[in-house]
């Protein structure tokens, strides 16, 4: 039997003063409100029409929008009132390094920060709420190698490291294969676990074309029936088109309840660049094709970084050594790819849902796609889709629908309840370490 753990005494009355006063709240300037923009945001907020769009709706807390990614920070000051710690993956690692929870805050950031610093940031759905799944990470065998390599030979050029890549063929042939069944796995048990806790909305930004699984099926058909499932529940899917600048033709999942998201400037391009990276030049770029839906900006982007400078500094993690430099629990990213304009068109999505919680999915993904700015040939063209999202538009046409009697309107899930049962279900604390093993209980 495990021994009870007691609480020290003083400790213990602090608990409960607390809880018996109450949350304090945070304390807020005039100037510095909850949902004023933050620094580098006001050119989104003017190209989005997103301060004309919330005098319709800045969404609603029982609207839940679901986030997969390797991790999060759960205690990040213009989040932790605000995301609700749910799936967290079975059989990997869950460390609280820059490596592990960057990308992940940056994405709900994006969706649902809360203005609480001076150099802070808005979400741009600030009143949902974004339930969790964090997927965590496996041995990394390829950055393990970058990294020991890179830390031996500091001034190689790329071309010496694939040389030496090369070498290891049979370990990274293994790993390419072992890397895409825990990505689907992960991301599967994500999908179902977020759809069966009440979510409307997934986000994952990440590239998941076909392409990728060609040799193993296997792996292409899990993510299809888990796509699938979130269809059957009215949940819809929105993700990142991809950064290679490459052609894509498909994605799993169906365009009538999926978002592909591309990215542009701030000047309404699609974004495209060449990048030098240790002698080598290597395109970069919004990926295209018949499948992408809309697009979004990712240009000097505002976006939340782990708050804590201890996430900066690790001697091992699944990725080896991990370090970084400690700019601020805030940052203006220059390019942030698709990886930051998905949550732009998730955030959006969320808006209309919980401004019209009666309309489908299909009919979301439709009004969301109908209320873009074009940019590219009439009507939808594979470089720029159906155009760059606009929230007030879309608001608008969203707003002007004819209601749905209450017979023929799906069922609105309980949110509460469900980010109640959520926490419960969680495998282990939020920002705790390593989650537990037992596949029981991963919401299946």
């Amino acid at each position: 039997m495990t021994p009870i753990r007691r609480i020290p005494m003083p400790l213990l009355v602090l608990t409960l003063a607390f809880i018996t006063a109450g949350k304090p709240a945070r304390a807020q300037t005039e100037e510095q409100t909850p949902y004023a923009p933050g620094p580098d945001q006001q050119p989104y907020f003017d190209l989005l029409n997103i301060e004309a769009a919330w005098q319709i709706t800045r969404g609603d807390p029982a609207c839940l929008v679901g986030v997969i990614d390797t991790g999060f920070d759960f205690f990040h000051p213009a989040l932790h009132d605000y995301l609700v710690p749910g799936y967290f993956a079975s059989g990997v690692y869950h460390v609280n390094s820059v490596d592990m929870i960057a990308h992940g805050t940056a994405v709900v950031a994006i969706i649902v920060a809360r203005h609480t610093e001076q150099d802070g940031m808005v979400g741009f759905a600030p009143d949902c709420r974004v339930l969790t799944a964090s997927i965590g990470m496996p041995e990394h065998a390829l950055l393990r190698l970058q990294r020991e390599f890179y830390e031996k030979h500091p001034d190689a050029s790329m071309t010496e490291f694939q040389a030496e890549m090369i070498k290891h063929a049979d370990l990274l042939q293994s790993f390419g294969r072992d890397w895409l069944d825990y990505i689907t796995r992960t991301t599967d048990e994500g999908i179902r676990y977020l759809v069966d806790h009440g979510v409307r909305v997934i986000n994952i930004s990440a590239y998941l074309s076909r392409d990728l699984m060609m040799r193993y099926p296997e792996f292409a058909k899990r993510l299809d029936n888990a796509f699938a499932y979130a269809a059957q529940k009215d949940v819809i899917m929105v993700i990142g088109a991809g950064n290679q600048a490459t052609e894509v033709p498909e994605y799993p999942g169906t365009a009538e309840t999926v978002l592909v998201v591309g990215a542009t400037t701030l000047a309404d391009e699609r974004w495209e660049t060449t990048v030098e990276h240790r002698g080598l030049s290597i395109k970069q770029g919004s990926c295209y094709g018949p499948r992408l839906s809309v697009m979004a900006p990712m240009e000097n982007i505002r976006t939340a970084r782990p708050h804590e400078e201890a996430y900066y500094k690790i001697a091992d993690t699944p990725a080896g050594k991990s370090e970084a430099e400690f700019g601020g629990r805030y940052e203006t990213s220059p390019t942030g790819a698709t990886s930051l304009a998905t949550p732009i068109v998730t955030s959006l999505v969320a808006l209309v849902r919980s401004l019209r919680p009666d309309l489908s999915a299909a009919e979301v993904v439709q009004v969301v796609q109908q209320g873009a700015v074009d940019l590219g040939e009439p009507g939808h063209d594979d470089l720029t889709a159906y155009g760059r999202v606009d929230y007030l538009k879309t608001l608008e046409l969203a707003r002007d629908l004819p209601k749905k009697t209450p017979q023929t309107a799906p069922a609105k899930p309980a949110p509460e309840k469900a980010a109640e049962d959520a926490s419960k279900d969680a495998p282990h604390d939020a920002n705790q370490g390593t989650a537990k093993t037992d596949s029981d209980t991963q919401g299946q």
